[in-house]
């Protein structure tokens, strides 16, 4: 299966990081979605986000404006003229680039919500205003004016918190009582953020590279979550995964990796087209 981007809006809670099928196509970042999703609202208040894309040797992070295109309010996409022509082409691009998707919906057809039927989506589009790459072993290696370094930026603000103590969770949260690989949302000055981070279940805590984390400039302590996917089938209705919220403050910075502490107050989950948000 094609893989899924990892896009992060700035929800009312802090940021959301969810897996997006999606392209890149005339300095954009396309995606299509619900029109009731949780990220359309997000956009809507505040129409900034980010993406993360993997290529075969190193992460690019892109950063900027959005629009959302939505049939059914045509006369706010016209605003947006240059986008809206570009629509079309980046909509076949999604269609050809992730067939196995539309099949898997096609095989869904019979239970997948109203809300979820191709005329209640809408397309996303993300304008290319900032960059930053780097490769596997947090080298940065291409950055906009945005994102700088500044290698003490987290050392100055670092704030250690005790991690609640650690319990069993069921369903698809028991996401969280694994390490792995997980996908991290933060806020920033240059809006939403999300970066490839470990999992760390005894310590609540996510790794992530020192020097990218330096680049973004990321509000901390502060607000974010950790998202782990499992969207390995093309049926919709057999996508899993789970997104913790919480505060969080760097605990340790060193010349590699820094650990952030995340003190999970919120828990949403997903399976297929069902979700749950419960209190940690």
């Amino acid at each position: 299966m094609r893989t899924f981007h990892p896009f992060s809006v700035r929800g009312a809670a802090g940021p959301i990081v969810t897996l997006q099928a999606g392209v890149d196509f005339a300095g954009y970042f396309w995606t299509t979605t619900s029109r009731s999703a949780a990220k359309v609202s997000a956009l809507r208040r505040f129409p900034i986000a980010s993406v993360l894309v993997r290529t075969s040797d190193s992460w690019v992070l892109r950063a900027g404006r959005t629009v959302v295109i939505d049939p059914a309010h045509p006369s706010k996409a016209v605003r947006e003229l240059p986008v809206f022509a570009l629509a079309g082409t980046a909509l076949a691009l999604i269609v050809a680039r992730y067939p196995e998707q539309l099949f898997g919906y096609v095989a869904d057809a019979a239970t997948t919500p109203k809300a979820w039927k191709v005329h209640n989506r809408v397309l996303i589009a993300v304008r290319h205003d900032d960059e930053l790459a780097w490769t596997d072993d947090g080298t940065i290696t291409e950055q906009s004016a945005r994102f700088t370094s500044d290698a003490g930026a987290h050392r100055a603000t670092a704030r250690p918190k005790l991690a609640r103590p650690s319990v069993r969770h069921v369903g698809q949260a028991a996401l969280l009582d694994v390490d792995g690989t997980c996908w991290l949302g933060l806020d920033s000055d240059a809006g939403p953020l999300v970066l490839p981070g470990e999992w760390k279940t005894a310590r609540c805590a996510v790794r992530v590279p020192s020097a990218v984390l330096a680049a973004v400039h990321a509000h901390l302590p502060g607000r974010v979550c950790i998202t782990i996917d499992r969207s390995e089938s093309r049926r919709p209705s057999e996508k899993s995964g789970v997104i913790a919220r919480g505060d969080a403050s760097p605990l340790r910075v060193r010349s590699a990796s820094a650990s952030i502490l995340v003190d999970v107050d919120k828990i949403t989950t997903w399976s297929g087209f069902r979700s749950t948000v419960a209190a940690a």
